[in-house]
């Protein structure tokens, strides 16, 4: 049987698993902890958390406010995402869109200082052949065989670079960023990388990985709110209360407004020193992009901190989707009828 090849762009962060089709979309916590509950007790889960079972083991991974604060995963061992929780955020992701074991093509994205120190890792732990149950409401475990045949690794933001001189289809397009010299800036969850290209090349220096993201400003506002009322919320709530300027805690509700003003302008100020002093020898720069999940909620207080003209890029659908969307334009790019890359 010839079962065509599904490209995916995949965006495997500190803060959320993205993975898209262009018709699908799956994005949930990149959190994950063993199930001490039997296989049938866990009850009904909230959209974006997935109980799984993998390698004789039973977990539940996603947005579960059960499990121990996020914020502690990945602060001082980064490498944890790889090592401890990068194959099964990367399998459960990838599950909804594996059919009759059709094969797939993933342009997986990982932040620029650790892509070349993870990427052969990552690659061999993904390639080949997986099996992944999946529990149903019912409480029926649905077994499948997921087929990655191709897996290419690629730097964030590289993705929100893609998007900006390919279309939907993969094919390259006129841009005027063939020609330029730009840095594209991506706030992320726990990382801000910083990504030079000059006529579409990526250039080593200038591009590095800061080691701080939007959780820094997440933890102050969790903190407080800890200090107030004697709970932190799990990452999607705040993200969304922080997002809307209030938070209910159990019948009364908490103005964030003026705390989540605070928090972007130091935050801004902090990430502005680090970019400028990371791009201060690459003074021909013509234009500083601003993408990332972070990037909305900080750009009227960042932009203006950086040296040069800054432009923020917006997304339609939603600004966590930037880069995954951009990875499966390259999807399409390297393995449709282009064969613009032949990545093993």
């Amino acid at each position: 049987m010839n079962r065509q090849p599904k490209p995916l762009g995949l965006d495997l962060g500190f803060g959320f698993t993205k993975c898209i089709d262009g018709d699908q979309t799956v994005i949930f916590q990149s959190h994950m902890h063993q199930n001490i509950a039997g296989p049938n007790e866990t009850g009904v889960l909230r959209e974006g958390t997935y109980h799984i079972q993998l390698d004789d083991g039973d977990y539940i991974v996603g947005d579960d406010t059960r499990s121990p604060s996020l914020f502690e995963n990945f602060a001082r061992q980064p490498e944890r995402l790889i090592n401890a929780y990068g194959r099964n955020l990367v399998l459960t992701a990838t599950a909804p869109f594996s059919d009759k074991e059709n094969p797939l093509h993933v342009v997986v994205g990982l932040p620029v200082t650790y892509f070349q120190q993870w990427e052969t890792k990552l690659v061999e732990r993904l390639t080949g052949y997986h099996k992944i149950g999946v529990y149903q409401p019912d409480g029926r475990c649905a077994r499948k065989n997921i087929h990655i045949r191709k897996v290419h690794v690629v730097p964030h933001p590289l993705g929100t670079f893609t998007s900006l001189i390919m279309d939907n289809e993969g094919r390259l397009r006129e841009s005027e960023y063939n020609e330029k010299k730009i840095a594209i800036v991506d706030v992320g969850f726990r990382t801000t990388d910083i990504m030079v290209m000059a006529s579409a090349r990526f250039c080593n220096r200038g591009s590095s990985t800061i080691e701080m993201g939007i959780a820094n400003g997440f933890e102050m506002v969790a903190r407080k709110l800890y200090r107030e009322t004697g709970t932190v919320p799990d990452l999607n709530q705040l993200y969304k209360a922080i997002r809307m300027g209030f938070i209910r805690v159990e019948d009364q509700e908490y103005n964030l407004e003026k705390l989540r003003a605070e928090m972007y302008r130091h935050l801004a100020s902090t990430l502005a020193d680090r970019i400028n002093y990371g791009l201060k020898d690459d003074w021909d720069i013509e234009r500083v992009l601003l993408t990332g999940g972070g990037a909305t909620d900080v750009a009227e207080d960042l932009a203006p901190l950086i040296d040069g003209e800054v432009v923020l890029i917006e997304n339609d659908q939603d600004v966590r989707l930037g880069n995954a969307q951009g990875q499966l334009r390259l999807a399409r790019h390297m393995w449709g009828a282009s064969g613009f890359c032949h990545a093993g």
